[in-house]
């Protein structure tokens, strides 16, 4: 697997559990997350979740764009795993 990876995501907040949904057209990959989008929570989130599914600390993923937004850029640095759902 490649030492950094960047995946476009675009995220839910305040859904019912924290989940991969689907890969969009303009291949952005949706992302339900649990925490709701207030104090930098869902940001949180994503984060924890990201550094699961690819098997690095929570200090190897960076929201690099869109911090602010629902549409994201996601650093993934030194990745151990790739989940089912991404696609390089």
């Amino acid at each position: 697997m490649k030492t950094t990876v960047f995946i476009k995501v675009k995220v839910t907040p305040g859904s019912s559990k924290t989940e991969f949904y689907s890969v969009m057209d303009d291949c952005c990959y949706k992302i339900c997350l649990k925490a709701p989008p207030v104090d930098g929570k869902a940001n949180k989130e994503l984060i924890r979740w990201i550094s699961k599914q690819f098997g690095v600390s929570r200090d190897n993923v960076l929201i690099k764009f869109g911090t602010s937004s629902r549409k994201k850029i996601v650093e993934i640095i030194s990745p151990s795993v790739a989940p089912e759902w991404y696609n390089e």
